[in-house]
């Protein structure tokens, strides 16, 4: 079973800047590397959960981290 995307971004509330920028990115890559899979078959869709759910899995929990990243680099900044 997937962690909730809330309970997942949750975690990072108050982490450094560096560190939520460095989820951010995965996540961020993540999404590329999907959206670029033009062929969509292979092993990696045998899985469960398969590459479409983590996709969502991850634009949800970007869409979280998103406001983090910029709470971050304001609180830094300071």
């Amino acid at each position: 079973m997937m962690r909730d995307p809330r309970e997942y971004a949750k975690q990072f509330e108050n982490a450094s800047y560096s560190s939520i920028l460095k989820i951010k990115n995965e996540l961020v890559s993540s999404i590329k590397d999907f959206e670029n899979d033009k062929e969509k078959t292979g092993i990696k869709w045998n899985v469960s959960p398969g590459p479409d759910v983590m996709y969502q899995w991850n634009l949800e929990v970007l869409g979280l981290i998103a406001p983090m990243v910029a709470e971050a680099f304001r609180r830094e900044g300071e």
